[in-house]
């Protein structure tokens, strides 16, 4: 099984939707920084305010602070997100909140922010009294959960913008690859001997090269192609008139000759009606346009039209068989020529359908080939140019199945008896239809 190709749009998706997680993420890391800093910082600031208000509320009723004792403030029951105390200088609490430590969460007397692993960030304040000071604390566990929450919304904020913008990026990718697929189709149905087919203009800037490289691969080909078939049409009509000439000089020699000389000018005439049969099936191959002309095929009726008198041909049609008849005429002469001139005296031809397909076997009783000989036949219909295995008859076979959208098959191993078989599977991707 061959390894399948990478695709230019698994790549481009890939691709951008990495640098839509790169820039995300850089992004996030960015605003996860900042928001951390600036909620330490509004934090802060909201403690230093809490501690302003209560110093102004302190101030207010210093004459009736009492000096020592670390009683709590009577307050309704709640859970207090911010505890303050006020200690003095021996870091004794002379006044605290209801939540708040009996003991002082600074050992030392100071002014400003602190930190304290057991009452988190806490912020100082000198009280009228220079013998007391106003600490306010915030809990690490409160601080953490609100620079949790604020990077958690931002987070799932970010990870919804990616999932809409990396849907929108492979939108995107599925409509600029559209025209690929449109480009795909024409050059599928593109034959440069047909100009109906011809590739329309480019829908895309970046197609223009292509189209031009199609289109003047194309020419090339068609020029190729008309020229070979006029040379062989040409060579064909060239050989017919000698050809004529030399099988009425050779009746007129048989007429003439001794009964010695006869064999040998029969034999003669056999190989001239051979050639004779060549020519005609490759005027009829390169007579025939680019599609075949497609119709119902009777074979029995067919076969009774072709020169094989020295041949018992047996026909068997259990299914239509839509074809060229005029191709398939040519192909089924010149495999029974073959079969005769290699020792066979019967032919059977058969036509079954499976399915769109249809198999057209053409199987004889002759001396058959050796197994070497039949891998070679085999490689040689494999390969685009001939290198001389083939005769003549298979290679127009195959030709004619290929034209038919098909294959040509042998069969070489014939089981208890001597022969040899070929088969045409003709319609493989395509059903057929009347042209």
């Amino acid at each position: 099984m061959s390894k399948a190709l990478p695709s230019l749009k698994k790549e481009l998706v890939k691709t951008l939707t990495l640098i839509c997680a790169a820039w995300l993420s850089a992004v996030f890391i960015t605003m996860a920084f900042g928001i951390h800093h600036e909620v330490e910082d509004i934090l802060d600031d909201a403690l230093q305010e809490s501690a302003e208000v209560l110093y102004g509320i302190l101030t207010l009723q210093s004459l009736n602070l009492p000096l020592s004792g670390g009683g709590a403030l009577p307050a309704p029951a709640h859970k207090e997100r911010l505890i303050w105390q006020v200690v003095d200088q021996h870091a004794q609490v002379v006044l605290r909140s209801h939540d708040a430590p009996a003991t002082a969460v600074l050992a030392h007397f100071k002014a400003g922010f602190s930190d304290s692993v057991d009452a988190g960030r806490i912020y100082g304040m000198q009280l009228p009294n220079p013998q007391q000071l106003l600490y306010v604390c915030q809990p690490g566990l409160e601080r953490l959960e609100a620079r949790f929450e604020a990077i958690i919304s931002v987070a799932v904020t970010g990870l919804l913008v990616g999932l809409v913008c990396a849907l929108w990026v492979r939108r995107r990718v599925d409509k600029a690859m559209q025209p690929f697929h449109a480009l795909s189709d024409l050059v599928k149905n593109y034959d440069p001997m047909l100009p109906e087919t011809d590739l329309p203009p480019p829908a895309k800037r970046e197609f223009v090269e292509i189209r031009e490289a199609i289109v003047n691969l194309g020419r090339r080909l068609a020029r190729r192609a008309a020229s070979e078939q006029a040379f062989a049409a040409h060579a064909a009509h060239a050989l017919r008139t000698p050809l004529a000439g030399m099988e009425v000089q050779l009746a007129i020699a048989m007429k003439e000759a001794s009964e010695q000389a006869r064999p040998r000018l029969e034999r003669t005439r056999e190989a001239m009606g051979r050639l004779k049969r060549v020519v005609t099936s490759l005027l009829a191959l390169f007579r025939s346009s680019a599609e075949p002309d497609l119709q119902d095929v009777n074979l029995a009726e067919l076969v009774s039209r072709l020169p094989v008198d020295a041949l018992q041909v047996h026909v068997s049609q259990a299914s239509a068989l839509m074809a060229d008849p005029n191709l398939l005429a040519a192909t089924l002469s010149n495999l029974l020529d073959n079969a005769l001139r290699y020792g066979a005296r019967n032919c059977w031809i058969t036509c079954h359908a499976e399915e769109s397909r249809q198999y057209l076997t053409v199987r004889d009783d002759g001396p058959g080939i050796s197994a070497e000989r039949c891998a070679a036949l085999k490689i040689s219909l494999d390969q685009p140019v001939d290198e001389g295995f083939l005769g003549l008859g298979l290679k127009l076979a195959a030709l004619v199945a290929k034209s038919h959208h098909g294959q040509l098959v042998l069969d070489c191993d014939l089981p208890g008896q001597h022969g040899f078989s070929v088969t045409l599977v003709l319609w493989l991707d395509a059903p057929p239809g009347r042209a």
